[in-house]
């Protein structure tokens, strides 16, 4: 949730909350206002029914009205009510409802006699007032949460400006394309605080970015050429003929492992570039002519292992993406299924728009199938594997939003490439 729905959330819960407990404080108040009103009449009524009796020593005459009702009557038994105050409901023939009524009753003697008087008077033009002044208050507080939240809002969604607009230049920054982090002045403190930050920061970032690149760049290139001198100078040695078993063996071994160190520094090298998204030229690849040429290069490599491949292509598949990186994606998962297979195995290839699979025999693994996407780890014992290349197949997906996926079914070990983050199904 955005912050500033959350903040006008909160704001409208606080305002609703006050004002419920405002609305009710003043539902209690004015009833008990409007109660007091009306028993002071009462009692006033009361008053003068009492001097008119002193002065006259008579009754006076019973009233009967649309508002107020006066009942007169001798009262017989040996406990009278001397003062009560109570409401009652008295049906009203007029408007077919029910009346509130708020009713004083007490006792006064008159020669001897006790009579009890009974003075009624309605509270239903003050309850049509309170529900009226209600309603209206009603309307007033709705109005004015409805107004306060929409100026809270767009007062906080002007004062957060500079904030969203950073937060776009931040998302849209890019190491590769870089240029001055260009961001607005804020006139908020805190604001200009973090552009500052963000400024110092993303150029203390594209300065190591550009120090590590220069590095990698000129090491690879020292480290190619000696290599290379290295590697030529020892097939010259091994060509001499008064070598003996012991140092041809050497010299061998020797080889094979400059040949080594020669091609880990190519990968690391290129594994570098991709996670510096130096591949910036992409095209649709026809992965099916992609991999009916691969499989023709390393045709050879499958027959020295006995290897059989079969291919399950139902149409055409196009993929956007560079097209290097594409023949680096699909010759690694081709080497990946020959090494680890078995003598005599099989390979089967399923392409269609969803995915690219690369099933082959082999050994279950012991170690979960997600860590051969690592640097460094190979799922067999091979001296020659450099357990770099599903490091880079993992890189590569990630660059292009693919995923990759690996299982162990039936005896095989299945690979999967998913295009476009299009769901696993099992």
């Amino acid at each position: 949730m955005r912050i500033l729905t959350k903040t006008s959330l909160y704001y409208l819960l606080v305002s609703f909350v006050v004002f419920l407990m405002g609305g009710i404080a003043y539902y209690t108040i004015m009833q008990g206002e409007i109660y007091d009103e009306v028993d002071d009449q009462l009692f006033t009524d009361k008053e003068n029914i009492l001097a008119f009796i002193r002065r006259t020593n008579e009754l006076p005459h019973v009233t009967s009205g649309v508002t107020e009702t006066i009942v007169v009557k001798e009262v017989t038994n040996n406990n009278p009510v001397l003062e009560a105050l109570t409401d009652t409901l008295i049906y009203s023939s007029y408007d077919e409802e029910y009346i509130p009524y708020r009713r004083l009753t007490f006792t006064t003697y008159q020669k001897g006699k006790a009579y009890q008087y009974t003075i009624m008077k309605s509270v239903m033009d003050f309850d049509d007032l309170f529900e009226s002044t209600v309603f209206a208050m009603g309307w007033t507080f709705l109005m004015l949460l409805v107004g306060l939240g929409a100026v809270n809002y767009s007062i906080n969604k002007y004062t957060w400006r500079n904030f969203y607009d950073t937060l776009d230049k931040i998302k849209r920054y890019s190491l590769s394309q870089y240029g001055p982090l260009q961001l607005k002045p804020s006139e908020t403190t805190e604001f200009q605080e973090l552009n500052t930050v963000l400024q110092n920061m993303t150029n203390k970032i594209h300065s190591d970015y550009l120090n590590l690149k220069e590095f990698t760049e000129n090491v690879s290139h020292e480290i190619q050429t000696p290599l290379a001198i290295v590697n030529s100078k020892l097939e010259l040695f091994m060509q001499s003929g008064n070598l003996t078993s012991t140092e041809a063996k050497l010299l061998e071994d020797m080889h094979n492992s400059v040949s080594r160190l020669a091609r880990l520094n190519k990968s690391l090298i290129l594994l570098t570039r991709i996670e510096n998204r130096e591949f910036k030229e992409n095209e649709d690849i026809p992965m099916h002519e992609l991999l009916a040429e691969q499989t023709e290069q390393l045709q050879e490599i499958i027959e020295m292992h006995g290897l059989t491949v079969a291919q399950t292509i139902d149409q055409p598949v196009q993929v956007h993406m560079n097209r290097g990186l594409a023949e680096v994606l699909v010759s690694n998962l081709l080497i990946n299924a020959i090494q680890h297979n078995q003598p005599d195995g099989v390979i089967t290839i399923t392409l269609d728009q969803e995915k690219l699979c690369l099933k082959n025999t082999g050994e279950e693994l012991h170690e979960p199938g997600s860590n051969l996407f690592g640097r460094f780890v190979s799922g067999s014992k091979r001296s020659d594997s450099l357990g770099i290349g599903l490091a880079l197949v993992s890189r590569i997906c990630s660059v292009y939003n693919m995923r990759p996926n690996y299982s162990f079914v039936d005896g095989m070990h299945v690979l999967c490439i998913y295009f476009n983050q299009i769901p696993f199904k099992k």
